[in-house]
C-alpha cells in the first residue's frame, strides 16, 4: 500500500501491476478528518495513477506549480484509464466488443461533463461512485470547470484513437496514417494541457496548438520505437508503417516471429542464439533509425513552441521532451535492438537532463 498525503488528506492507495501496461490504483481508505473532501482524493488518486503509469512523465510533472500538475494529473489519469479500457488486461481477455460499448458511454458522459458549467459531473466512466475510475472522473470535470479553454474536441478524438487499437490486426499502411494515429492517442494531450499549462503573453493557444501537437506525436513516437517488442508479444501489433517496412525490406511476420523467437531465447529454448535474426538484419536497424528520425523532426518542430508557453510550464515541458528524446539515444546505443531489450532511463538520467533544460527554459531566446 502507498500512503499519500495530499493537501491536508491522507488516502491509502493499493497500486496493482498486471503483466504489460496494466496499472490498477485503488483507493483502499482515507482518513475522516473534517478537511478531507472527495476532491482531495480524488487528486491524490489521480497522482498515484499517473506515478505508476509513468515515471518519467510523472517527474516531469513535479516540476509544475501545484494546481497545474493537479490538472496535468487528472487529463493523464483520465488518458490512461481510457487506454485501460481498450489494452487494459481485462479488455483484452473480455475482447473488443465490451471495449467498443464502454468507450461509447464514455463519449457520452465525456460531452455532459463540458456541458456542465459548475463542473458537477463527476460520472465519466461507469458506475459505481467509489470505483476508482469515478474519482478520476471528479477530478477531471473540476478541471474542465476551472480552467479556461478547454474543448471537448481533443478528448473525442483521443477516444477515436482508441478506437483503432479494437481492430483485430492494428496495421498501417504509411506514415500518414500512423501519424494521424499519433495525433489521435497522443497529440492530443497537447491539446488538453495547453489551457492548463499556460500561454506566454503575446500568443493565443492557437498560436501553440502546432508545436503542442508536434510534442505529443514525437512523444508517442518514442513510445512505439521503444515498444516494439512488446507490443509484438503481448499484443500482437506492429505500429511502423507498412510502407516503411517495405522500404527497408521488414515485414509484419518478421517482427512477430522476431519478438516471440526473443521470447523464447530468454527462457531459454535455444541457447545457441542470444538475439532474434530480426534485429540483426541491417534492414531493420535502418527501419529503426528512419523512426528514431521521425521522431527527432517532430522534437524539433515542438521546440519552436517553447517561447509560447507560460514561463512556468516551460520546464517541465522541456524536461519530458529530453527525458523521452533520451530513449531514442538509448534504443541507438542498443544497436537499434528494441525486441529484445526494451530501452529506460535512470532516475539519475531523469535528474542529469535538468541544467540542460532549466537553461533553455529560463534564458530562452
Amino acid at each position: 500500500p502507498l500512503s499519500k498525503r495530499h493537501r491536508g488528506s491522507l488516502a491509502i492507495c493499493v497500486v496493482r501491476r498486471a503483466p504489460g501496461r496494466g496499472v490498477r490504483v485503488v483507493i483502499a481508505n482515507a482518513s475522516s478528518n473534517a478537511d478531507t473532501s472527495r476532491l482531495d482524493r480524488a487528486f491524490a488518486f489521480a497522482e498515484e495513477y499517473t506515478k505508476h503509469s509513468s515515471a518519467t512523465f510523472y517527474f516531469a510533472t513535479r516540476l509544475m506549480n501545484l494546481d497545474t500538475r493537479r490538472k496535468v494529473w487528472a487529463i493523464y489519469a483520465w488518458c490512461r484509464a481510457l487506454d485501460e479500457t481498450v489494452d487494459g488486461i481485462e479488455a483484452r481477455n473480455a475482447g473488443s466488443a465490451p471495449a467498443a460499448m464502454e468507450l461509447r458511454a464514455i463519449e457520452t458522459r465525456l460531452k455532459t461533463v463540458f456541458d456542465d458549467e459548475n463542473g458537477t459531473t463527476t460520472e465519466i466512466f461507469t458506475p459505481p461512485a467509489s470505483d476508482d475510475t469515478s474519482l478520476i472522473s471528479t477530478a477531471l470535470a473540476h478541471t474542465v470547470a476551472t480552467t479556461p479553454g478547454m474543448t471537448v474536441a481533443p478528448f473525442l478524438d483521443m477516444i477515436a484513437g482508441m478506437r483503432q487499437d479494437l481492430d483485430d490486426q492494428v496495421t498501417f499502411p504509411d506514415w500518414p496514417s500512423l501519424r494521424l494515429y499519433c495525433y489521435r492517442v497522443a497529440g492530443t494531450v497537447g491539446l488538453m494541457t495547453l489551457p492548463v499549462l499556460g500561454i506566454a503573453e503575446g500568443y493565443t493557444i492557437t498560436d501553440a496548438t502546432g508545436s503542442g501537437v508536434d510534442l505529443g506525436i514525437a512523444l508517442q513516437l518514442c513510445n512505439i520505437v521503444r515498444d516494439v517488442g512488446e507490443d509484438a508479444r503481448t499484443r500482437g501489433r506492429v505500429y511502423l508503417p507498412n510502407d516503411l517496412m517495405r522500404k527497408h525490406g521488414v515485414t509484419r511476420q518478421d517482427i512477430l516471429k522476431g519478438a516471440h523467437q526473443s521470447s523464447s531465447i530468454a527462457a531459454g529454448a535455444d541457447s545457441t542464439q542470444s538475439q532474434s535474426s530480426l534485429v540483426n538484419s541491417q534492414g531493420y536497424k535502418n527501419l529503426v533509425e528512419e523512426m528514431i528520425q521521425l521522431a527527432e523532426f517532430h522534437f524539433d518542430r515542438a521546440a519552436s513552441g517553447t517561447k509560447m508557453l507560460a514561463p512556468a510550464a516551460r520546464l517541465p515541458v522541456l524536461a519530458a521532451a529530453e527525458m523521452y528524446g533520451a530513449l531514442l539515444q538509448k534504443v541507438r546505443d542498443a544497436k537499434y535492438d528494441n525486441v529484445t531489450k526494451r530501452a529506460y532511463t535512470t532516475t539519475l538520467e531523469k535528474f542529469g537532463v535538468l541544467p540542460k533544460v532549466m537553461q533553455k527554459a529560463f534564458w530562452f531566446t
